[in-house]
């Protein structure tokens, strides 16, 4: 009994001893940022010197509005500082800090012409160099990087690839149809065999407003069906109908 009671407490010793090595470190925090969509574009498309930087970034791909426009100096006009933009397609004029700013299609050398005849659709993400431009030639006046959309940023074309077809929708109202035998015609002369000899969709009368109508016969009704349908000032639908002679 005495030799398990030593054994017992040298356990509890051991334990005691394993518990003292044994640290509790202080809350610890974890923070991260997420990326924003521009970042992720420029990573995705900008490389070497064209890569990072404080220029003016454009992200095509969740902008709603870049369909409206034109072409992509369109788009950029009102946007960057300092930037004039002038002219229309091929001859629209780039003007910065009095000089003109170099152009880069997928960071290759470009020209207005060239960009000029991209859609804006294509396009996913636009890159602009503030003044000195160190990553390319003629870049003392800034630059214009343009990045076509490739991948998963490639546009959606909805239903390519499946049939279609063309739904006709309502037909044109056609307006009701009476002869006027005041005057002549010489479609007048045909045998008149109307069915309906007069119809009028807005008529407001009152108890103290009489209406006069007014209609030309055709050439074989002696009798005549005349059906009323309306509405009362206070909603109450109304119907009339007679055979007159």
């Amino acid at each position: 009994v005495g030799n398990y009671r030593q054994w017992l407490m040298a356990n509890e010793a051991n334990d005691i001893a394993e518990r003292a090595k044994i640290k509790t470190l202080e809350n610890v925090i974890v923070k991260s940022k997420t990326k924003s969509p521009v970042q992720v574009l420029d990573e995705k498309y900008a490389s070497g010197l064209f890569s990072g930087g404080d220029g003016y970034q454009f992200d095509l791909v969740n902008d709603p509005f870049a369909k409206s426009a034109i072409d992509i100096f369109t788009y950029l006009q009102g946007k960057v500082a300092g930037l004039q933009i002038s002219g229309q397609g091929a001859n629209t004029v780039l003007t910065w800090r009095q000089g003109n700013p170099a152009l880069y299609l997928d960071e290759m050398n470009s020209d207005v012409q060239m960009v000029s005849s991209i859609s804006v659709q294509d396009v996913a993400y636009i890159k602009v160099f503030r003044p000195p431009f160190m990553g390319g030639f003629n870049g003392g006046n800034g630059a214009i990087a343009i990045y076509t959309r490739r991948g998963n940023d490639v546009r959606n074309e909805p239903g390519k690839g499946l049939a279609n077809n063309k739904v006709e929708g309502y037909t044109l109202i056609k307006e009701f149809y009476s002869p006027n035998y005041a005057s002549f015609s010489q479609e007048n002369e045909q045998r008149d065999v109307r069915s309906t000899l007069y119809w009028n969709p807005n008529i407001e009368m009152t108890s103290r407003k009489p209406i006069v109508l007014t209609f030309y016969n055709n050439d074989v009704t002696k009798a005549f069906r005349v059906i009323i349908q309306g509405m009362t000032r206070d909603g109450k639908l109304a119907y009339y109908e007679e055979v007159m002679e």
